[in-house]
């Protein structure tokens, strides 16, 4: 099974978490909007290994890919209400 650049089903989780023999495991990461404190959680699959800010970029990359989310050089996060904002 391929990395999953989005969140995961519950049938994806319980599919991978059988697998033995896969190296990733889901996570539930939370991204908060810093202008309003909107939240978006979804769970990601992860390596071993991975520190905390990379597990994180994982959960940002989907939301700037997929949800209209945007993410600035110095660690801010913006919901699609607020992403036009971030740069003013």
């Amino acid at each position: 099974m391929p990395d999953q650049p989005q969140p995961l089903t519950p049938d994806q989780v319980n599919a991978i978490v059988r697998d033995m023999d896969d190296p990733r495991y889901p996570t539930r990461i939370t991204v908060f909007c810093d202008h309003c404190g909107t939240e978006h959680t979804g769970e990601y699959m992860v390596r071993e290994g991975m520190a905390s800010r990379e597990r994180l970029a994982v959960a940002r990359k989907y939301l700037v890919d997929s949800e209209g989310w945007e993410h600035t050089d110095d660690g801010d996060d913006f919901c699609p209400t607020h992403a036009s904002r971030s740069t003013q």
